[in-house]
């Protein structure tokens, strides 16, 4: 374990498909045993659910009688908006994790929409630190609105329209070719 300051990010489930997906991204002092950070709970199948809060807690070493390795007893409450918030809190955890904080189980509960759901016996596995880079720019087609200006005979909006997909698509040279099949359109409509 680390001495001083240290982050984490801890992946928390069940296994379960469809079941609640925990990520504690954490802040751990180990001078005065206090942890702090952000939650987030994902739930991607019906209905959905995409859950965050401002987490804080402290933890306790314990050596379980069992075992000859110390252990971790975590306790985390959490709010939207932080522990000096008069906002009620929305989340609670406890649990136990190894000494290297990368394994354990957890209880927690969070309140989504007015209701409590609750989570027993997570396994707690610890994810990347590094940060998730984005792939390449997403650039947005404009099929609608080319369509929409197609159908209505607005030869200005359509200019437009294409006008913008040609900057945005300048270095797709996949799509070029539609947007020459576009262009010649244009001069179509505009010998009419």
């Amino acid at each position: 374990m680390s001495i001083g300051l240290f982050h984490t990010r801890l992946n928390i489930s069940n296994g379960l498909l469809g079941a609640p997906v925990l990520t504690l991204d954490l802040l751990v002092n180990t001078v005065t045993k206090q942890v702090s950070g952000i939650a987030s709970v994902f739930v991607a199948t019906w209905p959905t659910v995409n859950f965050r809060a401002r987490v804080w807690g402290d933890y306790s070493e314990a050596k379980l009688t069992s075992s000859v390795e110390n252990h971790l007893i975590l306790t985390l409450e959490g709010s939207p908006s932080g522990p000096l918030s008069q906002i009620a809190e929305t989340f609670h955890l406890r649990g136990i994790l190894g000494a290297d904080w990368a394994s354990g189980f957890v209880d927690y509960r969070y309140q989504e929409q007015g209701q409590w759901h609750v989570v027993r016996h997570a396994a707690v596995s610890q994810a990347s630190t590094q940060p998730v880079q984005p792939p390449h720019h997403v650039q947005p087609l404009y099929a609608v609105a080319i369509q929409q200006a197609q159908t209505s005979g607005d030869l200005a909006q359509l200019k437009s329209v294409v006008s913008q997909g040609e900057q945005q698509l300048a270095h797709a040279g996949t799509l070029r070719s539609a947007l020459d099949q576009l262009n010649a359109e244009i001069a179509r409509l505009e010998a009419r």
